[in-house]
């Protein structure tokens, strides 16, 4: 069997202090870096050594340029932004099968980026269906998902649910607030749920955007 292939997407938002998502970076067996993010890369303690940089170049010097050599890719379509050249390039470069993603900073900064950011997860599971892709920020990891599908969880883990069609209802099991044909109508209507076990499923026809955090809710006060 193939070995699975660790890829880390290394987006321009706040840097990660978590050790969820540095040890992700450190392990990562390959870097796709946005441009305006290759400060970052230089950092010598992160050690890291296999990589490439993607974008339009307008956060690049040519000196940068001249430095990273082939490892610099430019891209100049403006249609898509940095994190969508990033994805299309490494799962054309890389393949989706035995690989997983994971997208690093690409919250924090500008809102309207983080936002945009998150709701790309749909659009990357759209474009490459059963590819294992999840973001991971400071807090806790986002994923996208529709059908049904099972996660791995704990007691008191928060979960917050964001639908990108809500239309469709929401079911689950293994939830605090259980969602028994629900319709998320606006994007808060199903965040703030918890875990009550070692794991919780979703199902719908709809896409949904799913955030789960590392820790559990500390007890009430």
């Amino acid at each position: 069997m193939e070995k699975a292939k660790h890829i880390v997407i290394l987006a321009a938002g706040d840097f990660p202090t978590h050790e969820v998502p540095l040890r992700a970076l450190r392990e990562a067996d390959f870097v796709v870096c946005c441009d305006s993010a290759y400060k970052a890369i230089k950092n010598e303690e992160l050690r890291i050594k296999n990589y490439v940089v993607i974008g339009d170049g307008d956060s690049l010097t040519e000196d940068d340029k001249q430095t990273l050599g082939d490892r610099w890719l430019q891209v100049d379509e403006q249609d898509y932004n940095d994190l969508h050249k990033a994805m299309e390039w490494v799962s054309a470069e890389c393949g989706t099968r035995n690989s997983e993603f994971k997208i690093i900073a690409a919250t924090g900064k500008r809102e309207d980026h983080t936002l945009g950011n998150i709701s790309y997860l749909v659009t990357f599971a759209e474009e490459h269906p059963g590819a294992d892709i999840e973001m991971l920020t400071d807090y806790g990891r986002f994923t996208s998902m529709r059908g049904r599908r099972r996660f791995v969880s704990f007691p008191r883990q928060q979960v917050s649910i964001f639908t990108m069609n809500p239309d469709c209802p929401i079911d689950s099991e293994g939830l605090r607030w259980p969602l028994d044909g629900f319709h998320a109508r606006r994007w808060w209507n199903a965040t703030l749920n918890e875990a009550v076990g070692t794991e919780f499923s979703l199902s719908t026809d709809g896409w949904l955007v799913v955030f789960q955090t590392y820790e559990p809710k500390g007890p009430s006060v």
